[in-house]
């Protein structure tokens, strides 16, 4: 399996000529609604051995011959995996992407955030991806200033997850309501006897509805605060080991370790790396609903966050962060304007309802297109796509990384889960008795 990138003037019928297959099986591969394509688009081939996507830069006297050659391609595969590629085009230091074959289906551990509703559509969600799922947090069980925890509609889903042997975490959040609250956390993790009450009563949550683990998910906390979130990491698993309760810390992306950064300086990689079980990257959200325009997940700054987070603590504990979502920004953008959030598959049938050029930027190998809506007003959509998900996935094949985790599940990216169970093995879990 790997991805061909649309050419002006190609047809769904054209494109499944040059694999001796069928424009059905394109289609159903990549779920589209009909036969429309449109330039730049990223296609599934239900063809041929596993790959993932790396980024390969032109070096003086490269040709696409030279390239085949040193990379064991065919010719043809790598003009398929770039939308533009002639041989004056080779210019160096320009970036083209290359599939990669995947020699072993590794094994790995893939969470996913779920916002339970209470209702069938919790059921539905966690049939549709319960084989491409180790385990899936559910958020939020938010912390209260007396240390007691609100509740959440998941009976449904916590039934569903056990049937489907997926591992329910619990995450645990300092969210207010509206906002991660800083002084919440603080007034929860600074106080010695506050803070075990609160991890007693987090334990009698696991405890009491059956989660298989937890997740501490605290966010935008004070710098000044790191050495009182270790000490609550630290003593929330020394409570949780003895009845064999796996603890994951949801973190943000760092690339060095500052202790004055505002967002991230509160996590100390190297001890929560040693304390906790798991380790979750949110490495996405660089471009969010209230910046302007630019790629969610751009793969240049996950890399650097990976490369850092791997050098200060296993690996074999990193779950890098990945999104099921895009976003949707009027333009130009102003100052207060919102993007509003959109699926990675609602942009693809956007671009070709719109007979749209999609773009894919080389930097943070992530998929960009800009129309005109109803109203005429100019829009710029920035999401995943099929290559960006390749070129992520070979970063956790290249550095070993425990597996992946989504934000969140509900949004439509078939895609994803395609190529995942083309790249990887998914573990599955044996629940406690």
């Amino acid at each position: 399996m790997f991805v061909h990138v649309v050419k002006a003037g190609e047809t769904l019928y054209s494109i499944a000529e040059l694999y001796d297959g069928t424009a059905e099986r394109i289609r159903a591969a990549n779920q589209l609604q009909g036969d429309d394509i449109v330039p730049g688009m990223g296609l599934i081939i239900p063809a041929g051995p596993s790959t993932t996507l790396e980024r390969y830069v032109i070096q003086p006297g490269d040709t696409l011959e030279s390239i085949s050659q040193q990379k064991k391609l065919p010719p043809f595969i790598v003009r398929a995996s770039n939308e533009r590629f002639a041989e004056q085009s080779l210019e160096p230091g320009k970036t083209i992407w290359l599939p990669v074959p995947v020699r072993s289906h590794r094994l790995i551990d893939v969470h996913a955030f779920l916002i339970p509703t209470g209702s069938e559509l919790d059921e539905e969600i966690l049939h549709d991806t319960a084989d491409c799922l180790t385990f899936a947090d559910l958020f939020s069980y938010q912390v209260q200033r007396d240390g007691t925890l609100s509740d959440l509609s998941d009976a449904k889903a916590l039934s569903k997850m056990r049937q489907e042997r997926v591992g329910a975490f619990a995450t645990i959040t300092n969210f207010d309501g509206s906002q991660f609250n800083p002084e919440l956390a603080r007034w929860i993790i600074k106080d010695r006897q506050l803070r075990r009450q609160t991890i007693q009563n987090i334990l009698h949550l696991v405890q009491s509805k059956g989660h298989y683990g937890i997740n501490i998910d605290f966010e935008h906390l004070y710098p000044q605060d790191r050495a009182y979130f270790t000490a609550f990491v630290r003593e929330l698993s020394e409570c949780a080991q003895p009845q064999k309760i796996p603890v994951a810390v949801t973190s943000g992306p760092k690339t060095a370790d500052n202790p004055s950064n505002p967002w991230v300086g509160a996590y100390d990689y190297p001890a929560l790396g040693q304390i906790a079980d798991q380790i979750i990257l949110l490495t996405f959200e660089w471009g969010w609903a209230g910046g302007p325009p630019m790629a969610i997940a751009p793969l240049h700054m996950i890399q650097k966050v990976i490369c850092y987070a791997s050098s200060v603590m296993p690996a074999d504990k990193i779950f890098m962060g990945m999104a099921l979502y895009g976003y949707n920004w009027p333009m130009p953008f102003r100052e207060g304007q919102r993007a509003a959030g959109i699926s990675p598959q609602a942009s693809i049938q956007q671009a070709v309802r719109a007979n749209t050029h999609i773009h894919f930027h080389p930097e943070s190998a992530s998929p960009t297109f800009v129309y005109r809506g109803a109203d005429q007003e100019l829009r710029q959509v920035w999401f995943e796509d099929a290559r960006s998900i390749l070129a992520k996935l070979h970063l956790v094949q290249e550095h070993g990384l425990r597996g992946i985790s989504y934000w969140m599940l509900g949004h439509s990216f078939p895609q994803n889960w395609t190529i995942l169970q083309d790249t990887f093995k998914v573990r599955k879990v044996f629940f406690r008795t």
